[in-house]
């Protein structure tokens, strides 16, 4: 986790309200809690709790998914895991020593990745990031969906999404449907920067689906790019929306 990143996370929490939702939805891990039910049980005012989600949100401490009417806020451990290790990874300056005990006060969680821990960046629109998450639901996970266009994501979250892909953030652009080319975005010139302001200002300008999980980062562009990220064994016959075949009735990636 990069610095910039951990201080926006430790920034959202250093407030009573938002702290105090961040553990309501942490102890209502993984059904999550609609906007109105937070509300109601911390007894703050409907635009006030909305503009607090939105800054927990931001820091990618939360994720949001409707369902039905309401949108359903969950507490996102793997950014709380990730925060955890990121302040203790110094931990008593590398004195194994005293940081062997499990039960002492100087020791340090195990930085373990949670096979079933996945986040999928999704525009329901799409079809190539419907047959990614359904690819993920397909192998028995069930993600942390995030409809980007409701709730983007923040400009360092975005930087650290790129970083971590192992491309540059253009290559998180998508042309086809967007302002990309009326903003003259493809002009090489143009520097991160101002393409974090032109996807602040227009989200649908990031391209989708991000796919994150214990594996790696990735923009999943076909949408079985994502069976890189999951687990392997066991697979099933799958076909996409368009009657493509991913697997084949022998449990095999069809490339």
């Amino acid at each position: 986790m990069e610095s910039e990143i951990a201080i926006f996370a430790l920034a959202a929490l250093a407030q009573n309200t938002r702290l105090e939702t961040f553990r309501l939805l942490v102890r209502h891990e993984p059904e999550g809690l609609a906007a109105g039910d937070i509300a109601n049980r911390l007894a703050i005012p409907a635009n006030t709790m909305s503009a607090h989600l939105g800054v927990l949100s931001r820091a990618g401490l939360i994720t949001a998914e409707r369902r039905s009417r309401s949108i359903i806020y969950r507490a996102d451990l793997s950014r709380l895991r990730d925060l955890t290790v990121f302040l203790l990874e110094d931990c008593c300056q590398g004195r194994a020593d005293l940081c062997a005990s499990p039960g002492s006060p100087n020791s340090r969680p195990a930085a373990t990745e949670d096979p079933m821990d996945v986040i999928i960046y999704h525009n329901p629109a799409c079809g190539t990031s419907r047959n990614a998450l359904a690819l993920i639901r397909h192998v028995g996970i069930e993600p942390h969906v995030i409809e980007y266009l409701k709730t983007p994501p923040s400009r360092a979250l975005i930087q650290d999404l790129a970083a971590r892909t192992g491309a540059p953030l253009r290559d998180l652009l998508r042309e086809k449907g967007t302002p990309f080319a009326e903003l003259g975005l493809g002009d090489p010139a143009v520097s991160d920067d101002q393409l974090l302001d032109a996807i602040e200002a227009h989200p649908v300008l990031l391209n989708r689906p991000i796919v994150v999980t214990p594996r790696g980062v990735r923009l999943c562009r076909p949408s079985e790019a994502v069976l890189d990220l999951l687990p392997e064994d066991g697979l099933k016959p799958f076909v996409k929306e368009d009657g493509e075949v991913v697997i084949d009735a022998g449990g095999r990636r069809v490339r």
